[in-house]
């Protein structure tokens, strides 16, 4: 558990800074009083004074002899504050809010947690990108306690490093048992997930987070983010481009949803399996979840000219509008609409001198006299346009000499 009253790390530091004995210590674990709570009744009960003659008893009966006056002096001050934190944890648990911050971990709890974790994992380096910020494991550790799955969005999964740079105060005004407070409240954390590799990092910091919390194995989280990142890096059909990495992060959302309306239980089971974890890996074949890794079709060709996009031409010719030099109000005095064209030779008239995008058509490379920069090739641009067919509706990477030509 991650309360101090039921952490056996915090009741095993407690009892040594009051100055217990290692050796006293080690015979009331083993005569059954491991936490703070259980210490709080074995001694009697929250409320009521603590006798002398309790704590003789429980000494007597885990060790065979009566305590010393400085061990009695130990054990009554620990037991009190024991009462005290019980007391205050269940007051706490009538008042939470779902809306309030989650419970921090003990110190004592989670140094002890992260010393196994980094045994555990002895290939990781749980060191600078990849340690997970405080507030992140206590969020995880919330998911615990409270047995139902929130979902953690990558870009609050920050690192420690990030962390202990700070946060700005600010004032805002909520609504606390039913009247209006005003409460300093820290801007949230943000990691950024604008490239691989920093998603890269907010996954390892989840999955390690994960196990932490006793939710999810590390190996179990980083075989479902091998499935992301290989669905990002698969080679897609003619046509389609691979998929996005905001897919990826979708697609990610998208499984935890499920996950969240489908397990009654996320906690660890006895025999030391994690639902969550093996739930979370039967998604891969999900066809709903992995239809957000699908590959999209290509709008457009960045390396060509936007001609060639069909569907995209426009239904009637570009003509030389300097030369209708008619408007709206008739005559010759009446001023064209829009800006007038490029003069455009004498037998490129009714052509195109334009692409759909308003990009401009070489008109030397669609005359018989030619382009006159050499070397550039048909679909390619020159310094005055691409050289691209100007026959309406073509757009081929061929002259206008050409077109039709068999």
């Amino acid at each position: 558990m991650t309360s101090l009253i039921d952490s056996a790390a915090q009741y095993e530091s407690q009892l040594k800074e009051a100055g217990l004995p290692a050796r006293l210590i080690d015979d009331l674990k083993a005569h059954g009083v491991c936490t703070l709570a259980q210490l709080a009744f074995s001694i009697g009960q929250p409320g009521q004074p603590i006798l002398d003659a309790s704590i003789e008893q429980l000494v007597q009966n885990a060790t065979g002899r009566a305590p010393t006056l400085q061990e009695s002096s130990c054990i009554k001050r620990v037991a009190f504050e024991a009462q005290t934190y019980l007391t205050a944890t269940l007051r706490m648990a009538v008042d939470r809010s779902e809306d309030s911050l989650p419970r921090k971990i003990p110190f004592a709890e989670r140094q002890t947690r992260m010393e196994a974790l980094k045994n555990a994992l002895l290939g990781i380096s749980v060191t600078g990108e990849h340690e997970p910020a405080h507030s992140l494991l206590d969020r995880d550790c919330a998911i615990y306690e409270t047995n139902s799955l929130k979902y953690l969005d990558l870009a609050s999964c920050v690192s420690r490093a990030l962390e202990v740079q700070g946060t700005t105060k600010n004032r805002e005004l909520t609504l606390e048992r039913g009247s209006l407070v005003m409460k300093n409240t820290d801007d949230k954390l943000q990691s950024a997930t604008d490239s691989e590799i920093k998603v890269h990092y907010a996954m390892v910091r989840r999955g390690l987070t994960m196990q932490f919390a006793k939710l999810m194995s590390y190996a179990q989280h980083a075989l479902w983010e091998t499935f992301l990142f290989e669905a990002l890096h698969r080679d897609p059909p003619p046509g389609y481009g691979r998929p996005t990495l905001a897919q990826l992060l979708q697609c990610d959302r998208a499984a935890f949803s499920r996950l969240a309306s489908t397990l009654s239980s996320v906690r660890q089971h006895e025999d030391g399996s994690y639902p969550l974890g093996l739930a979370l890996l039967e998604l891969r074949s999900d066809p709903i979840i992995t239809l957000h890794l699908a590959p999209l079709p290509k709008t457009g060709q960045s390396s060509g000219p936007a001609a060639h996009q069909p569907g995209q031409w426009r239904s009637q010719p570009y003509g030389n509008q300097a030369a209708s030099g008619k408007g709206k109000g008739g005559g010759s005095k009446g001023k064209a609409k829009g800006k007038p064209g490029p003069p455009v030779p004498q037998e490129l008239r009714g052509k195109w001198h334009k692409t759909a995008t308003g990009d401009p058509i070489c008109f030397g490379y669609n005359c018989k006299s030619g382009c006159p920069e050499k070397g550039v090739k048909p679909g390619a641009r020159c310094s005055k346009g691409f050289h691209i067919c100007a026959e309406p509706r073509c757009g081929a990477e061929h002259s206008l000499q050409q077109h039709g030509a068999k």
